[in-house]
């Protein structure tokens, strides 16, 4: 399995796991505040996103994101960055 693929795998399931997320499939179209996830659970996602893939999200990116995809990108830009450290 590729990074971008972990990476997806990991976001879709935090997002299915949270109990404010009423829906039963994560497409990377979907809009965060749509899909029931407020600010407190982005910050949650994001926390254990960063325990996940060892990295550090600012307040300002964590609140930036607005779609699923926002998130992956995020993600993906980062590790690739650890990566080439």
């Amino acid at each position: 399995m590729t990074t971008p693929d972990v990476i997806s795998i990991a976001v879709y399931d935090l997002i299915l796991a949270s109990p404010m997320t009423k829906i039963k499939d994560v497409e990377p179209h979907h809009v965060l505040s749509e899909i029931k996830m407020d600010s407190l659970e982005k910050l949650s996602m994001a926390m254990d996103l960063e325990e996940t893939f060892e990295i550090e999200m600012s307040d300002d990116d964590i609140e930036g994101f607005e779609t699923v995809s926002d998130v992956i990108t995020y993600l993906q830009l980062a590790v690739q960055s650890l990566e080439l450290q």
